[in-house]
């Protein structure tokens, strides 16, 4: 008797990917389609999913077709009412940035002047970081990335330009490693 044939279609794949929607996800040549009602209805629509700044907002809007001034003027009435704030958003932004995603101020300076945030806003959410709290993110990369104690010299450049892309200063990476070895019992970790 012949083994029987089975044909890839007929396979059961559990863990296959689903076919996409039609329309689902963002195509970079069409911009979404404007949401029925005002543009106030649909920042509020967006705002509630998470917080956004004034240009993310504003420039979600415009890409929905909405006219400028009738964005401008919901944005203006949404920033009286206290539901959209430039400087709640660095302020979060800062605290997710510094204490989980380990990211250094001149990193998180940098996602902020991209998001559309003043550089007074920035400046005051950046105030918030305590002097100890750069060395304790940056011993917490240093663990999660398991680097020697005791590296050398090529594994503490490597650790070094590691740390500068995540956007630490150069003086706070050089207080953690120190003369060639760091304590990885020292403050900070997860």
């Amino acid at each position: 008797m012949p083994a029987k044939r089975i044909s890839s279609a007929s396979v059961h794949k559990p863990f296959s990917r689903r076919p996409r929607r039609p329309g689902a996800g963002a195509s970079s040549d069409s911009p979404a389609p404007p949401l029925t009602g005002s543009p106030r209805t649909a920042a509020l629509n967006l705002l509630s999913r998470r917080d956004y700044t004034t240009k993310e907002l504003r420039d979600r809007l415009i890409d929905r077709d909405y006219p400028a001034d009738a964005v401008d003027a919901a944005l203006a009435g949404l920033a009286a009412d206290r539901l959209l704030d430039d400087a709640r958003v660095a302020s979060a932004h800062v605290r997710t940035a510094l204490h989980i995603k380990s990211r250094g101020r001149h990193r998180v300076m940098r996602e902020l002047a991209a998001r559309g945030v003043s550089r007074q806003a920035i400046d005051d959410a950046l105030g918030q970081i305590a002097p100890g709290d750069e060395r304790t993110a940056i011993v917490k990369v240093l663990k999660r990335k398991r680097y020697p104690a005791h590296p050398t010299l090529a594994e503490r450049q490597k650790m070094f330009q590691q740390l500068l892309r995540r956007g630490f200063a150069p003086d706070a990476i050089r207080g953690v490693l120190g003369r060639g070895e760091w304590d990885p019992d020292a403050d900070g970790g997860e």
